[in-house]
């Protein structure tokens, strides 16, 4: 399958369909309205917002919230997930830290900075690492920060779901060209990407929804992470 439609159109479900997860039960959760109901779930841990989604397909996902910004997902499944730790609400200027201790993924999908934002409503990636296959789209450039160059990708979506029911949407993400290193502090200063992105005429929205630390895997296949955000 083409790698674009393998990342994009799979990437987009991301969150969007809702019902509790009954093997992962943690405090506050909270639902999304207006979207089909599938396995979600997510909550607080650690002073940091979680959330795990999948697509109730045959195998098994076992998700894991550790101390502080940690987790670690081990997967050996035939469909989509996605998982992660961060905060309920973005930032065009936040600066996050993060280490991958552990990665392991024999499927397609992405480790990233993910979230969403309203007005417009924009989904935005940025891949530091990745499965199978390189993520790609439409190419607007490139930026260089934390140490790696970026190439920047984009793509439409048309009365497909979202944070906010069926919409028509753009997508917007960095990729690294070379992933980034496994066992390191590495940092992820997103005000460099959304400004790269907005000079690249892809400006993300005024109002900014959850982010996360993202694994993502799609496709089926088995794997492992274990990684911490601050």
């Amino acid at each position: 399958m083409n790698k674009l439609n393998n990342f994009l159109n799979l990437s987009s479900a991301v969150l969007l369909f809702l019902v509790l997860f009954s093997s992962c039960s943690e405090e506050n959760n909270e639902p999304i309205p207006d979207v089909q109901l599938k396995g979600y779930q997510s909550g607080t841990h650690g002073g940091h917002f979680w959330q795990l989604w999948t697509d109730d397909q045959p195998g098994w996902v076992n998700y894991q919230n550790g101390n502080g910004g940690n987790y670690s997902v081990s997967w050996d499944y035939s469909g989509n997930f996605t998982c992660g730790k961060g905060w309920s609400t973005g930032s065009r200027t936040r600066t996050l830290g993060y280490n991958c201790g552990a990665f392991t993924m024999n499927s397609g999908g992405v480790f990233a900075y993910y979230g969403w934002t309203r007005n417009p409503l924009i989904e935005y990636y940025v891949n530091e690492k990745w499965g199978r296959n390189r993520p790609t789209g439409e190419h607007r450039g490139t930026v260089n920060s934390d140490g790696g160059t970026y190439d920047i990708y984009t793509a439409m979506r048309y009365n497909a779901p979202s944070i906010d029911g069926t919409q028509t949407f753009r997508q917007v993400f960095s990729t690294r060209r070379s992933q980034a290193p496994t066992g390191q502090n590495r940092t992820i200063t997103f005000v460099n990407h959304s400004n790269a992105w907005h000079n690249a005429s892809l400006s993300l929205g005024a109002n900014y929804a959850y982010a996360i630390l993202l694994t993502e895997s799609y496709g089926g296949g088995n794997g492992y992470v274990n990684a911490t955000v601050w």
